[in-house]
C-alpha cells in the first residue's frame, strides 16, 4: 500500500503550475469576502471559510442576518442556516470555489504518480540495501564472535571438523559453558571433557547429586556444537567434532494450562517428537526425564526411550539422571558410558554436609543427595531422620539387578552361595545315600540357617 503523501509543488512544474493558480483564486476569494465586508454585508461580522462540500464560503456570526443580505444584494445565495451564522456564497464565489476544487482533485492525481513512481524508483534499489544489510549483519556476527574469543579471561579455541560418515566423535577438552563462566557468582568454572564416539560411547548417562552440575555440563555440550557449526570459537581447550543436523533437548519443566497440558504430558510430547525428529547424526539431550510420574512408570519411560535411542537412533546423546537403575544400561550395550558429577561428603553423623566439585568423572553415581541437599535448605531435624529412614528402606526393598549396588549385592551372594556349596559338598552328597542326620549334616544344617 502507498503511503498517504503530500508533494511539494516545487517537485514538479506541473504542481507548480497548479499551486500558483490556486493561489491567485484564494487571492479572489479574499476580494469576495473584502467587497461583502464593505458593501452589502457591512453590518455583519463576515467571513471566508472552506470546506469539502463548497471549498469557499462566506459566514456570518449571527443566524439572523438571512433577511438583511437577501434584501441588501440579489447576488447573494444563502446556502444553510447553522447555529454558527448563516453561511452564504455569490455567483463569483461559486465559479472560484468550482475551480479550486478541480485544482485539488488534479493536484491529487498529479501528486500521486508522482508517488508512484517514487517509489518504483526507490525500489530499484531494494537488492542493493539488501546486500548491504546482509553484509554488515554478517560482519557484525563475526566481530561479535571475534570479541568473544578474544576478550574472553579463559581460553577459546578453533573447533575442527570431522567427516561423519567415517568416524563421528564429539571431542572437547576442558570445555566450560559459554554462558554460565561470564556469570557474576562464578569467579572460577570448573571445565570438564567431553568424549563422544559413535558405536563406543555415543550414549552417556549422567548421574550425581542434585546441584552438582549435571544440568550445566549436559547444556554446555549443546552450546558448544551450536557455536563451533556457526563458525565461532569455542571456550575448549581442543575440540574436534562432527556436524550435528540438528540438537533436540528435553529440559526443565513447565505446563500449559491454557492448553490442558500437564507438566508430564509437556515432557512426553517433547519426549516423543524427539525420537521422532532424530537421526543418527543428530545430539539430544535429556535432563531428568520420567520424574513426573510414579517411580515405576518413570524409571520404565526412561528406560524405554534410552533403549530406543541406543538401539534404533544410534545418535549422540547426553541423559542426566536421578534414575540410577539405569547406569544398568552400560552393561547391556557397549556404546552406553557412565558419567557422574563429584561430590564429597563431610561432617558427623547426621550433620554431613555435601560438598560440590563440579567435574565429571566415569563411572556412576550410586547417590543423590538429595535429602543432604534438603538437610541445607533448613528442613526441621525430624524431618530429615525421617526421610533418611524411609530412603533407607526404599533401597533395601528396590535393590535388584538393574542397580549398581544391587547388581554387587547379587554378586556378592552368588559367590558366597557358591562358596558354600563348595564347602559343603561332600555332606550334601550323603543326602542321597542316607536319611540319618550325620554330624557333617548338622552342621551344613546350621550354617545354612546362619547363611539365610
Amino acid at each position: 500500500q502507498l503511503p498517504d503523501l503530500v508533494v511539494n509543488s516545487n517537485h514538479n512544474p506541473k504542481l507548480r503550475e497548479l499551486h500558483e493558480e490556486k493561489q491567485s483564486l484564494v487571492r479572489d476569494a479574499q476580494q469576495e469576502l473584502s467587497k461583502a465586508q464593505h458593501g452589502y454585508a457591512s453590518f455583519a461580522d463576515v467571513k471566508l471559510e472552506s470546506n469539502n462540500q463548497y471549498a469557499y464560503f462566506m459566514r456570518t456570526t449571527k443566524g439572523d442576518d438571512e433577511r438583511q443580505l437577501r434584501a441588501n444584494s440579489s447576488k447573494v445565495r444563502v446556502l444553510s442556516l447553522q447555529k454558527n451564522g448563516v453561511h452564504f456564497t455569490t455567483d463569483n464565489l461559486e465559479s472560484i470555489s468550482a475551480r479550486v476544487a478541480d485544482i485539488d482533485r488534479e493536484y491529487q492525481q498529479q501528486q500521486k504518480a508522482i508517488v508512484i513512481k517514487a517509489v518504483e524508483t526507490a525500489a530499484t534499489y531494494m537488492p542493493i540495501a539488501e546486500a548491504a544489510s546482509a553484509l554488515v549483519a554478517e560482519i557484525d556476527v563475526l566481530t561479535g564472535f571475534a570479541m568473544a574469543a578474544a576478550l574472553s579471561s579463559t581460553e577459546y579455541t578453533r573447533p575442527k571438523f570431522v567427516d561423519a560418515s567415517t568416524n563421528g566423535k564429539i571431542i572437547m577438552r576442558e570445555a566450560r559453558h559459554p554462558c554460565v563462566e561470564l556469570m557474576d557468582s562464578v569467579s572460577n568454572f570448573i571445565a570438564n571433557d567431553y568424549e563422544l564416539e559413535k558405536n563406543k560411547s555415543n550414549f552417556q548417562l549422567v548421574t550425581g547429586p542434585n546441584m552438582g552440575g549435571k544440568s550445566t555440563y549436559i547444556r554446555g555440550i549443546g552450546s558448544i556444537v551450536v557455536m563451533a557449526q556457526v563458525g565461532s570459537f569455542v571456550p575448549c581447550a581442543y575440540c574436534e567434532l562432527s556436524p550435528v543436523d540438528c540438537i533436540l533437548a528435553r529440559v526443565g519443566a513447565g505446563d500449559a494450562v491454557q492448553k490442558g497440558i500437564s507438566t508430564f504430558m509437556a515432557e512426553m510430547l517433547e519426549a516423543s517428537v524427539i525420537l521422532q525428529t532424530a537421526t543418527s547424526n543428530s545430539l539430544i539431550i535429556i535432563d531428568e526425564l520420567g520424574r513426573g510420574t510414579s517411580t515405576f512408570d518413570g524409571f520404565g519411560i526412561a528406560w524405554a526411550i534410552s533403549e530406543y535411542i541406543v538401539k534404533h537412533l544410534g545418535c549422540y546423546s547426553l541423559f542426566a539422571t536421578h534414575f540410577h537403575e539405569l547406569t544398568a544400561l552400560s552393561r547391556k550395550f557397549d556404546n552406553v558410558v557412565n558419567k557422574h558429577v563429584h561430590a564429597l561428603v563431610q561432617g558427623d553423623v547426621g550433620k554431613e554436609e555435601v560438598i560440590m566439585l563440579y567435574n565429571v568423572q566415569d563411572g556412576a553415581c550410586n547417590e543423590s543427595f538429595g535429602i543432604h541437599i534438603a538437610n541445607t535448605a533448613g528442613f526441621p531435624p525430624s524431618v530429615i531422620k525421617e526421610a533418611k529412614r524411609k530412603a533407607s528402606e526404599l533401597e533395601r526393598v528396590n535393590a535388584d539387578e538393574f542397580t549398581e549396588a544391587g547388581a554387587k549385592k547379587l554378586k556378592v551372594s552368588k559367590e558366597m552361595i557358591k562358596g558354600f556349596f563348595s564347602e559343603h559338598e561332600n555332606a550334601l552328597n550323603l543326602t542321597s545315600a542316607t536319611t540319618e542326620v550325620t554330624p557333617d549334616m548338622q552342621t551344613v544344617k546350621t550354617d545354612l540357617m546362619k547363611f539365610t
